[in-house]
């Protein structure tokens, strides 16, 4: 967007993506998209909703917080005395259905969790998930899957997909063994069930034959959702995930990490965000070296809240 601003009489331009930025200093705005004039705003007389539509070239549908599960619901996952890294004798617990925000300042520990929780990065203690527990000292990634937890990491291109395969190599590499005969490889109906994922998941554009790499950053995000919820997974472990996505593409990851905790998942969803983590969660837990010093529920969970709370909580 180009932005103008009066400053002692003289009009000043600018250029920014930040849609709040923008209605907060601005009088008036032009935004451009795909290299033409979409839309010129008064910033006074225009929504948030104004913006993007003009950003986006469509009207969003919107994904609504989902409400915390009630003091009774019995609990899907229970972690205690986990420890890894910076994070130290965690204790948690979340119902089924439940989306819960991890955030806190740079080097706080919250975005260690995932991992720690995935068998990725040595830790001690134990993870309870519907009847089972598993002790997280000799839990690794390969055995996270089989008991139904994925984990989508923030690192996309080199933690998350082979950038050089195609979109359906990428996408069906968890079910190859299920879904896909194991001595000779369907490469026809590989490409078919990546390519109805893709229109599932909203993938742009709807080519598996594309290589990973040549998608935008929030197309790539998609079919990384796609990879992992097609599995119907009963623990969900994000980490940034709308991080270097576009405003559009950031709703549709919303609503598909809605739709997964509407089927059952429980989602921890580890960000620096704060707007998205209020936009997605029923509850925050926020992290100061390595413990959890606030929790926000219901109403509490804003984006205003979360950063005083993150910032309070800090020993600077």
């Amino acid at each position: 967007m180009v932005r103008t601003v009066v400053a002692g009489g003289a009009s000043v331009i600018f250029v920014s993506h930040d849609v709040d930025e923008v209605m907060e200093i601005t009088d008036r705005a032009t935004v451009l998209r795909d290299g033409r004039v979409a839309a010129r705003l008064v910033t006074r007389n225009s929504s948030k909703q104004d913006f993007i539509e003009a950003i986006v070239g469509r009207r969003l549908a919107y994904a609504e917080r989902p409400p915390a599960p009630v003091s009774e619901a019995p609990s899907q996952v229970v972690v205690t005395g986990l420890s890894g890294g910076t994070v130290s004798n965690f204790n948690f617990a979340a119902a089924r259905g439940e989306v819960v925000g991890l955030t806190g300042l740079i080097g706080s520990g919250y975005d260690e969790l995932p991992y720690l929780l995935y068998g990725a990065r040595p830790a001690s203690g134990s993870l309870k998930l519907a009847d089972d527990t598993y002790d997280l000292k000799r839990f690794s990634p390969r055995e996270a899957i089989k008991k139904g937890i994925v984990l989508i990491p923030g690192d996309r291109a080199n933690a998350g997909a082979i950038g050089i395969l195609p979109i359906y190599d990428n996408v069906t590499m968890p079910v190859l063994a299920t879904r896909f005969s194991r001595w000779l490889l369907d490469r026809g109906g590989m490409v078919r069930h990546a390519r109805d994922l893709g229109m599932q998941f909203d993938v742009r554009p709807p080519n598996p034959l594309l290589p990973m790499s040549a998608l935008s950053g929030g197309n790539q995000q998609k079919v990384l959702l796609a990879k992992w919820l097609q599995q119907s997974p009963q623990l969900v472990l994000l980490d940034e995930p709308t991080q270097g996505v576009d405003i559009g593409a950031r709703q549709n990851v919303f609503q598909h990490i809605g739709d997964a905790a509407d089927a059952g998942a429980t989602i921890l969803c580890a960000s620096s965000d704060y707007e998205q983590l209020a936009a997605i969660c029923s509850r925050v837990l926020i992290f100061s070296e390595g413990r959890i010093v606030a929790t926000l529920t219901g109403a509490d969970v804003t984006k205003e809240a979360i950063a005083e709370h993150s910032l309070g909580g800090a020993k600077l």
